[in-house]
């Protein structure tokens, strides 16, 4: 066998282009089916919660929430001094000298009044 002392390589590229090779419609479904049993099989709990975090944001959100989660929930046990109680706002009760008002709960909300029995 000989080679030809000049060889056409775009040649046989314009061929392949004008002539791509094509696969049968049954190979494709065998393939697809063989994939689709190779998939791992989700459960409906973990596709839901992937869901949720997908909607907050992914990673980043939940860690945000559960930063504003935990920052809520320690202003909510020690509020600053100078917080106005959000019921007095909302004129659901009046305002008490702070004498008056023991604060046993450390929320700042006490409804507890020691009273002095002795005189």
């Amino acid at each position: 066998m000989t080679q030809p002392e000049k060889f056409d390589l775009e040649a046989f590229f314009e061929d392949a282009r004008a002539t791509p090779p094509q696969i049968s419609q049954d190979l494709a479904a065998r393939i697809a089916a063989d994939a689709q049993a190779q998939m791992p099989r989700q459960r409906k709990l973990l596709r839901l919660w992937q869901r949720i975090l997908g909607g907050i944001g992914g990673p980043a959100g939940f860690g945000g929430l559960v930063t504003a989660t935990a920052v809520g929930f320690w202003f909510g046990v020690a509020p600053p001094a100078d917080a106005m109680d959000p019921l007095v706002l909302l004129g659901a009760v009046e305002v008490m000298a702070d004498e008056d008002v023991t604060d046993l709960t450390g929320f700042g909300l006490s409804g507890f009044v020691l009273e002095n029995d002795e005189g």
